[in-house]
């Protein structure tokens, strides 16, 4: 039986920018916000509701968390993140530091410059994914995923192409095959400097996901 909705992924699931968002600099396991379109029909649907997504966070990040924090009496929604963020430095806490593109810091500018490849990216990135695929299968926990970036969605790698048709195959999107960025600018929905769709956005996208959220809760419906 399902008893609550819990979120992995980036900022679009942490809610930044939203305007119940406590601090979007310095993320704790509370100030994260309660207006993302999970947050809205879990509370619609009076379900426990927890966030484990974190601004600026790459898929390798995201995948360790679920590996520890998914459950099985819990719908598991997922939005992976763009593919060339790079995690490294994990703790035995399982947050690990992230560098992005654009980043100023010595780190970044040299894994950019001189190590980052996209193809790379594709194939790592792929390969995280398929995996965590395959754990929340095996061990039975039910998931619904999104992605932001089309490149997660490659299949023209030489011997990856069936890693690929299973990632595809458990990749949902919005309205016109559309990640939430895309789709939220195709409805001209607001957006934050930071590109993050803001409080329509998410109410509309939830009107959107809870028919789906539901017929995949009803599958786990138990009767004693």
């Amino acid at each position: 039986m399902i008893d609550s909705i819990q979120t992995f992924g980036d900022s679009f699931l942490y809610g930044s920018d939203l305007s119940d968002c406590l601090n979007n600099k310095i993320q704790d396991h509370t100030a994260y916000s309660r207006k993302t379109w999970p947050a809205l029909i879990a509370k619609d649907l009076n379900l426990k509701y927890d966030c484990h997504a974190r601004s600026g966070r790459g898929n390798q990040s995201i995948a360790v968390t679920i590996f520890q924090l998914a459950k099985q009496n819990s719908l598991n929604i997922i939005n992976w993140t763009w593919i060339d963020r790079f995690d490294y430095n994990f703790t035995q806490k399982y947050w690990a530091e992230t560098i992005l593109p654009g980043d100023q810091n010595e780190i970044s500018k040299l894994y950019y410059k001189h190590i980052h490849r996209e193809l790379d990216d594709k194939i790592r990135n792929q390969n995280i994914v398929y995996s965590v695929i395959q754990y929340l299968k095996t061990n039975n926990m039910p998931f619904i995923m999104t992605y932001m970036d089309n490149l997660l969605i490659d299949n023209t790698i030489i011997g990856l192409e069936h890693i690929a048709s299973e990632i595809i195959d458990n990749l949902q999107t919005f309205s016109d095959n559309q990640t939430f960025l895309e789709w939220s600018r195709a409805n001209n929905y607001p957006e934050s400097q930071g590109w993050h769709p803001l409080e329509q956005a998410h109410k509309e996208a939830a009107n959107h996901w809870q028919p789906i959220y539901e017929k995949e809760i009803s599958k786990h419906i138990t009767t004693k």
